[in-house]
């Protein structure tokens, strides 16, 4: 496949970024993965690399995912915005689909829907091109 997928992961759990760089690029050969561990690394990753899919936690150590997911929505209305939690899934659902988020995950619960995701949005860039 001649197509790169560019995902930026934005969150600040080590363990979590680790788990989640090593699923995708065993999986896949067709990423890079550009990691950010606040909201403002995240907007200047954001920046640098255009990425088409961005895995966002609602709870970032400076600022509010919420936030960043507002601000991004503002930049750029395609880019798939997944948003991770470890809250109650129901507490922020309603409030990141209505201001633009395409998926909401529950970190615990959310590896095969990640790998999912990522492998629609693969798709999706392939057709694009």
């Amino acid at each position: 496949m001649n197509s790169t997928l560019c995902i930026l992961l934005i969150d600040d759990s080590a363990l979590f970024v680790h788990r989640i760089k090593q699923l995708l690029s065993e999986r896949y050969d067709e990423i890079s993965i550009a990691v950010a561990g606040c909201f403002e690394e995240g907007l200047t990753m954001f920046a640098r690399k255009t990425p088409h899919l961005i895995f966002l936690d609602i709870n970032l150590p400076d600022r509010s995912g919420i936030d960043m997911l507002i601000k991004i929505r503002e930049m750029n209305k395609r880019v798939t915005i997944v948003m991770l939690t470890n809250n109650d899934p129901g507490e922020y659902y309603e409030t990141c689909m209505r201001l633009g988020a395409d998926y909401y995950v529950e970190k615990s619960l959310g590896f095969d829907s990640i790998t999912g995701i990522t492998e629609k949005a693969l798709e999706s860039l392939v057709k694009q091109k």
